[in-house]
């Protein structure tokens, strides 16, 4: 009965395995990357994100106590916070819950509202940027809500390397308040150069993060991400042949040293 017992849950954990994995894709995807959620289809059930390539929304829980953060000086990886998404909403206006939220407008996107839940919310990209150089990110923030929700509601972005440890956050990119309140349809664009680290690696994460603010939080949309760069060059023929001489020589050295 132990037996039997034992194996029941491994193989319900197993399942509970799958089926989380079955909601995400945190692929690491080469460049050029882009998503500017036109196709609605990607994003068709709640907390599902199997079908956006290389893209993930954490709802960023206990990342902070208390509303008013400032969310570039949240670097805590966060990544074991719920996975989740709002799907086909249709009014940021009127949808109270915090988080992430895919809203179905004339010109869709996905949006992050902080809540007292919703601590930190962030939009997660897995980039595999092997061969290239000077990687570059572009976005535009948008301010979809037209209530009479009036919050400073501030966008961060930030970088790491592999897919654990602290996150690195990116002044230059930083909005301090991405909504002009009572009134949707501000837009705030930005672009900068990753630092050198972010380029040439095979798991560069990038997110974009706020958090639960003062008041009453409003939705922001993420939208028309790029990553681009420039091409690493490559070695000319005569430069491997004589990285291989330099190497031959100092093959040669060693062994002499060791004979001597």
């Amino acid at each position: 009965m132990l037996r039997k017992s034992g194996l029941c849950m491994a193989l319900a954990s197993l399942s509970l395995l799958c089926a989380a994995s079955a909601h995400a894709d945190g692929s690491y995807r080469p460049l050029p990357f882009d998503q500017d959620w036109t196709d609605v289809s990607l994003i068709g059930a709640n907390d599902d994100w199997s079908q956006v390539p290389g893209i993930l929304g954490h709802r960023g829980d206990g990342l902070v106590s208390g509303a008013g953060a400032d969310p570039s000086s949240i670097l805590a990886p966060g990544t074991a916070t719920p996975v989740q998404v709002l799907a086909n909403q249709l009014n940021p206006n009127t949808l109270t819950s915090g988080g992430l939220a895919e809203f179905e407008l004339a010109d869709p996107v996905v949006g992050l509202q902080g809540s007292g839940t919703a601590d930190a919310p962030f939009l997660l990209l897995h980039l595999d940027t092997r061969g290239w150089q000077d990687v570059q990110v572009s976005f535009v923030a948008r301010d979809l809500d037209g209530s009479m929700d009036d919050a400073l509601q501030p966008i961060a972005l930030q970088y790491r390397s592999g897919a654990a440890g602290d996150f690195i956050d990116l002044p230059s990119a930083f909005i301090a308040d991405a909504t002009a309140g009572s009134a949707a349809g501000l837009t705030t664009p930005v672009s900068l150069t990753l630092p050198g680290a972010a380029a040439g690696i095979g798991e560069l994460e990038l997110r974009f993060i706020t958090a639960n603010a003062v008041g009453n939080d409003e939705w922001v949309g993420i939208d028309d991400i790029a990553v681009t760069g420039s091409l690493a060059p490559v070695p000319e023929p005569r430069d491997w042949m004589l990285l291989l001489s330099g190497l031959g020589v100092l093959a040669c050295t060693a062994r002499r040293r060791l004979a001597a």
